[in-house]
C-alpha cells in the first residue's frame, strides 16, 4: 500500500507513493466528473509545491472507468498547465481506450508534455519507466544494493 499523505475525494485518491516524496499516485475511481479531477489536480499541485525536487505521477485507472462528457483534450491541457515546474513524467496504468488515446494525442502534439506522458500495464512497468527517466535515482539504488 502507498505511504504518505492521503487526500480522499469523490472519484479520486491522491497519495504520496514513497517516503522520499518523489512520486504521487492518483487513483481514479469508477465515477468522477471534471470538477473532481480539477480538485485532485489542486491537491497534487499542493503536494508537488511542498518539495523542491522533481515529482512524477502514476495514475491508476480501471479500463471500465467512465470518462465524463466534455472536451477531454481541453480539460487535460488545463490540468497540464496547472502543474508546477518540478512536475516530472506522468504514467497512466490501465485506463480505457478513449483516455489513453487522448493522452497519446497530447504526447504527440502538445509541446509541454512531449516525451513526458507514458502508459503502462502494471505498477512494476511504471516504476521501470520512472527508473529509465531518472538515471540518478536508479544509479543510487544500484550502489546501495
Amino acid at each position: 500500500m502507498a505511504q504518505g499523505t492521503r487526500i480522499n475525494m469523490l472519484g479520486f485518491k491522491v497519495v504520496w507513493d514513497d517516503p522520499g516524496h518523489t512520486v504521487i499516485r492518483l487513483y481514479v475511481g469508477e465515477y468522477w466528473d471534471w470538477a473532481d479531477l480539477l480538485h485532485a489536480t489542486h491537491e497534487i499541485v499542493k503536494l508537488m509545491t511542498s518539495v523542491k525536487h522533481q515529482v512524477d505521477i502514476i495514475s491508476i485507472m480501471r479500463p471500465s472507468a467512465a470518462v465524463p462528457d466534455g472536451d477531454v483534450i481541453g480539460h487535460l491541457r488545463q490540468i497540464i498547465e496547472a502543474m508546477p515546474g518540478n512536475s516530472g513524467i506522468h504514467i497512466m496504468v490501465g485506463g480505457n481506450v478513449f483516455i489513453n488515446s487522448a493522452l497519446r494525442e497530447l504526447s504527440r502534439c502538445y509541446e509541454p508534455v512531449m516525451g513526458r506522458l507514458f502508459q503502462a500495464d502494471s505498477l512494476s512497468v511504471a516504476y521501470r519507466i520512472i527508473a529509465r527517466n531518472r538515471p540518478e535515482v536508479y544509479e543510487i539504488d544500484l550502489l546501495s544494493a
